[in-house]
């Protein structure tokens, strides 16, 4: 078949079932109000409203621990909107959308297993793009869902001839791009880029949507998000084994490439391509889709580190499942679990402020009430690392000295601050503003220009605290505290908890006399 013969054929078919859901008048509203900067969340919340299958399916993942961390309940799509925020709002209603058009559809066809691969690709090429330092992170999660829609069109559109080609692909003769050629004219991707253009898609995105060397006349901003998403599609290829003819060398290569791009370590790129399964795996309920897609085939390929990112993906789907099948059960237990927790932060909160109060009545020595505070915060709080950075050289260095939690060596080796390096600026001007820095989420969109990648790199934080300690008028240093990514961003109690003792500190500390302050080493 020639490639315009496809293309004309896939038109046709879909001018039959009418406005596909996903380019609904509903989604074009959301997409324009959403990246208009005069909008407010009720605007977008109407907006949404007007969909009500829409509107419980994106009340549930607000609900969801992934967006939801304050624990309590949303009941409005405006608050919804507040805590997710609007890039995600839209995103999220494309990704809906997306699957409510194509999911319903004959399940021989394998459509779901592609669905599931989009979101995939969506959200570990946004992950990815914060890493490199993409300007615009969402639109990256835009280009990897839209990604496979060329693949998932045919299969909507053309399912005989889809199933035809799935069978090919399993004798292994002939390569899937062979394959493709022959039956349709072109290849999916190329399909993909005409329907993402003539649906009115901006350059940006249909520019990103193409395998191989990025084309001419792309910025460096452009060529990274088209290289990033095309690199995430070709993981997950390998890791999900739809292409058995290739060599599993081949995976090998394409994560060094990737780590490249991102500035990522390869091991610390494949825990993120395994976050974004877990993630997947955790909510995969409340977008529609079933677990059993997310399972990869578990067999020799020829490369170990494939292999093995195969197996953690498949143990943890598994046992995701297996928990799913108890989940009364689970339910009970996991908040059962968190009431215990926070009793136990509460009474260890207490033990440390009676600490605090008795260091208070004597001239208890500086170095005695610094460790006590940090030790406090990390144990009466889900604050997983805290340092406590002194002030030398006229204010000119910060060097950590006191530290309690796990994985400190990141801040161990990044906490050696010098004021006249770029990246370190930030933190000598919390120091000289006198004010304290909370971010509970340094992943979120509106925090990802405007802290040093180096730090975020570096440290890897999914949020922090910074406040400075100021006693009598003069700059001791300041006290910073964080969770790693795998916790998830710190809430309200994390910062009351943090600031309740470092206000405490500095009581102590101006009641005792500020003796025994340590020195530089």
């Amino acid at each position: 078949m020639k490639y315009q013969d496809t293309l004309n054929i896939i038109y046709s078919k879909l001018d039959r079932l009418g406005d596909l859901p996903v380019f609904s008048a509903t989604v074009n509203q959301i997409r324009q109000i959403s990246s208009s900067s005069d909008t407010d969340a009720m605007a977008l919340a109407l907006a949404v409203m007007k969909d009500p299958n829409l509107t419980t399916k994106l009340l549930r993942l607000a609900n969801s621990s992934q967006y939801n961390r304050t624990g309590g309940k949303v009941t409005a799509i405006s608050r919804a909107v507040v805590l997710i925020g609007f890039e995600r709002i839209r995103n999220l209603c494309m990704t809906l959308k997306l699957i409510e058009s194509f999911g319903d559809k004959d399940p021989d066809a394998g459509i779901e297993d592609l669905l599931v691969a989009a979101v995939l690709n969506a959200a570990t090429a946004r992950d990815l793009a914060i890493s490199a330092g993409v300007d615009d992170v969402e639109e990256t999660y835009i280009c990897g869902l839209l990604f496979s829609l060329g693949e998932i069109v045919v299969a909507f559109t053309l399912p005989d001839i889809y199933k035809q080609m799935l069978h090919l692909r399993r004798q292994g003769e002939l390569s899937w791009i062979n394959i493709q050629q022959q039956a349709l004219g072109g290849d999916f991707v190329s399909i993909g880029r005409d329907l993402i253009q003539s649906w009115g898609f901006s350059k940006r995105v249909v520019s990103s949507i193409r395998l191989g060397d990025s084309p001419e006349g792309l910025n460096q901003q452009e060529r990274l998000n088209q290289q990033i998403v095309a690199g995430c599609h070709q993981l997950f290829e390998q890791i999900y084994q739809r292409s058995p003819q290739t060599l599993g060398d081949e995976y090998t290569e394409e994560l060094v490439h990737m780590a490249e791009l991102t500035r990522l370590p390869p091991e610390k790129l494949e825990e993120t391509i395994n976050r974004s399964v877990r993630q997947l795996c955790d909510h995969i309920d409340q977008y529609g889709l079933s677990h059993q897609s997310l399972i990869p085939p578990v067999k020799a390929s020829g490369n170990e580190h494939l292999d093995e990112m195969t197996r953690k993906v498949a143990f943890y789907v598994h046992a995701r499942q297996e928990q799913k099948r108890n989940q009364p059960k689970t339910d009970d237990f996991s908040l059962s679990e968190k009431q215990h927790r926070l009793s136990e932060y509460n009474r260890q909160q207490l033990i440390y402020l009676e600490k605090m109060s008795e260091l208070m009545t004597g001239n208890a020595p500086t170095t005695q009430v610094l460790t006590t505070c940090v030790e406090g915060i990390e144990a009466s709080s889900s604050l997983e690392r805290v340092v406590f950075c002194l002030s030398t050289e006229a204010g000119y260095k910060l060097t950590a000295k006191l530290l309690e939690g796990e994985q400190l060596d990141p801040l161990i080796a990044y906490f050696q601050l010098k004021r006249e390096v770029s990246h370190h600026k930030l933190f000598f001007h919390i120091l000289d503003r006198g004010s304290s820095l909370f971010v509970n989420d340094a992943n979120d969109l509106s925090w990802k220009n405007r802290l040093p990648h180096e730090f975020i790199n570096s440290v890897m934080p999914a949020g922090f605290i910074i406040a400075p300690l100021i006693v009598d008028g003069k700059t001791l240093g300041l006290i910073y505290a964080d969770k790693t990514l795998s916790a998830g961003p710190v809430d309200d109690r994390d910062f009351k908890v943090f600031n309740q003792f470092s206000i405490q500190c500095r009581i102590a500390l101006e009641m005792g006399k500020k003796s025994s302050i340590p020195k530089a080493t």
